[in-house]
């Protein structure tokens, strides 16, 4: 792996990232500060308890030494029943780092105005990672209705094609909150998604790639390493999977470099908000409905070229 690096350059595009701060969540953080010019980070309702999130946030923040504002959000969906994952993530979110002590504080601003506020700074040129439950995003689109016309992109990890990780059909994000994900997908705005089968498969950390990145020794690697440990242990042991999973962060590394999305089509994507099947994920492959896609999908990735850049990274 490391004979054939991934030379990376930052990009000059401002970027915010939209986090239920969590394991991966620190790692789609380190990739997102280190490939692109991240403006912020909006913290909401989803992964773990709220507050543990937004102490995770701060301590990913003071831990890379970033100078990058902090936002809480919703602590909370729209409606229905819903629940944080601990057993996932660790009691605070944060794997084996048992220890999450930070100095520093959020902002005063409400998360959804700050997606606002920067999105009228930027004008059509803010990216937003939106790697948890969309509920930030819809509240800030129900509040400026013009905002899809000011964001350039938004690249969502949620959804799943029938292999749900939280219900039998709904993967985690779309399952918590699915009125928000069903607000966003129709406001409007130029969206690509990267759905939990495509991280299944390509957004996985082989047990050899995880030992080398261990050996990389930096602050980063090690942050890697614990935040993620029992996230890896429930992949292997829970969900089958030959190594850790790192959804967020091959979302974040699919913004960066296009091409690490071998297959992507458009389709016209909803979500279903009721019953057994909420949170699943609607795709219209056949054009049954007669709308127009409103959404780019990655269909299919390239896990080693996501490896290299993440390794890279993690080196520096």
């Amino acid at each position: 792996m490391q004979a054939n690096k991934y030379l990376f350059r930052k990009r000059e595009t401002p970027t915010v990232i939209d986090s239920d701060t969590a394991s991966d969540d620190t790692t789609a953080i380190t990739l997102a500060s280190a490939l692109t010019h991240l403006k912020a980070i909006t913290v909401v309702a989803g992964n773990v308890k709220f507050e543990n999130e937004i102490k995770n946030a701060i301590f990913t923040k003071e831990y890379l030494s970033l100078n990058v504002p902090i936002y809480a959000g919703s602590r909370r969906p729209l409606l229905g029943i819903w629940r944080t994952v601990e057993e996932v993530h660790g009691t605070h979110g944060m794997g084996n780092i048992k220890q999450i002590k930070v100095k520093g504080s959020v902002e005063n601003e409400f998360a959804s105005d700050a997606i606002i506020s920067l999105a009228r700074k930027y004008q059509g040129e803010l990216e937003v990672f939106a790697v948890s439950p969309l509920t930030n995003l819809a509240l800030a689109f129900l509040k400026e209705p013009t905002l899809p016309s000011l964001i350039k992109k938004i690249w969502i990890m949620g959804g799943a094609f029938s292999r749900g990780n939280t219900s039998p059909l709904a993967e985690f994000n779309f399952w918590t909150d699915p009125e928000s994900a069903q607000i966003v997908l129709n406001a409007g705005f130029d969206i690509t998604i990267v759905p939990w089968e495509v991280t299944e498969e390509s957004a996985i950390v082989y047990d050899d790639e995880w030992e080398e990145i261990k050996s990389l020794g930096t602050r980063k690697s090690y942050l890697f390493i614990k935040a993620n440990e029992i996230m890896r242990e429930f992949s292997k042991s829970k969900e089958g999977l030959d190594g850790s999973v790192h959804p967020d962060s091959l979302t974040v590394s699919i913004s960066y470099d296009n091409s690490i999305a071998v297959k992507t089509s458009k389709f016209y994507v909803n979500v279903e908000t009721c019953g057994m099947s909420r949170g699943g994920m609607l795709v219209d492959w056949y054009n049954i409905t007669g709308n127009k896609p409103n959404a780019e999908i990655v269909l299919k990735a390239d896990r080693e070229k996501f490896v290299k850049l993440l390794i890279s990274v993690l080196s520096a």
